[in-house]
């Protein structure tokens, strides 16, 4: 038993960063969002959808954190359920401090504004539970191209308490090719990165155990594998989960890294035998369910949401395989972006 090494309640977990529990689909430990707060002004790494905008700014409101202080909004990648209300907190803060800016790259900025293929898609699945999303003025924007670890760019600096907190975004494709991961360095060492969906998900609160996120259109296989190789050379003091909380700890960290990598091999493999025992998704989702469900102490069954993310873990890894094919209009987008 793990105990004290995932934070799942919302919260300041030291002196300058913030964990919010949006109660995103209207229930808790459904997504992270973290923020930053420095004496130069503040930082927010995700959003939430539009239906989470309301709790993130009770959050600001709770904790005395005015919008005005906001210097950047940062992304992990263009999903609605991490980013899909950015345009209404966006066009809230900008009320309080017209110079913010949203930081991210240029493929997350196309999607933020591209987004009726994906919205649909995810309506197929989660109903009106996906919020709305609309177009962000280009002037909202500051471009960057995210770094890699062996090179990493600085993009501001802050302090706290005499303490310089740097900030920089890594490039940590696979999951989407938009997916990157705001982090900040701390005297010299690597204090917090967002992982975001870059290296799986935690439905649990006390074990250091990973579900994939391989959901459709976007999941590239061996884009994921090889980031999740590239961020096992540098591990940080903390580590953000958009699904869900924070691990504390580099060796928790590594562990769950490494875990991860693990169950990745196990999961693909198990989707490829249950596939060619019967090749159907209501088969291979039954199947798989025995070897999901133990890793989370949230009840899949009797979760929507659980169990919509399951299918979409599912199906996402087969059309990787080639088992299912994804339309032309999405290829055409998925081609597109992988390519750049």
């Amino acid at each position: 038993m793990v105990e004290d090494l995932i934070i799942t309640k919302s919260g300041k977990v030291n002196n300058y960063l913030h964990l919010i529990d949006v109660k995103a689909y209207g229930t808790q430990r459904m997504l992270s969002v973290f923020l930053g707060e420095f004496d130069e002004g503040s930082v927010l790494l995700e959003c939430g959808s539009s239906l989470d905008i309301k709790n993130v700014l009770k959050y600001f409101k709770k904790h005395n954190v005015s919008l005005s202080s906001f210097k950047y909004l940062t992304t992990t990648h263009h999903h609605f359920d991490h980013n899909g209300g950015l345009w209404k907190l966006y066009n809230e803060i900008k009320k309080h401090n017209p110079n913010v800016k949203i930081l991210t790259n240029t493929i997350t900025k196309e999607l933020l504004n591209d987004f009726e293929h994906h919205m649909k898609r995810g309506s197929r699945t989660y109903g009106n539970l996906t919020g709305v999303m609309k177009p962000i003025a280009d002037s909202a924007f500051q471009i960057i191209g995210p770094s890699t670890l062996n090179n990493i760019e600085i993009i501001d600096t802050f302090h706290i308490e005499g303490s310089e907190v740097r900030l920089c975004i890594i490039q940590t494709p696979g999951h989407t090719p938009d997916h990157q991961s705001p982090a900040f360095l701390k005297d010299d060492d690597l204090d917090f990165i967002h992982y975001g969906e870059a290296v799986g998900t935690i439905y649990h609160k006390s074990k250091l155990l990973s579900m994939p996120t391989s959901m459709p259109i976007y999941f590239n296989h061996d884009k994921y594998m090889k980031t999740l190789e590239s961020l096992r050379n540098t591990i940080p003091i903390k580590a953000g989960f958009g699904h869900f909380g924070l691990v504390q700890g580099k060796q928790n960290v590594r562990t769950l890294l490494l875990e991860h990598k693990s169950f990745m091999k196990i999961f693909r493999e198990k989707i490829i035998e249950f596939y060619k025992e019967k090749p159907e998704t209501k088969y291979v989702l039954e199947k798989i369910k025995s070897i999901i469900n133990p890793r989370t102490d949230l009840s899949i069954d009797n979760n929507p949401v659980l169990n919509g993310i399951t299918l979409g873990i599912v199906y996402g890894m087969m059309v990787s395989l080639g088992y299912r094919t994804i339309s032309e209009e999405e290829l055409y987008y998925y081609n597109k972006f992988y390519s750049l």
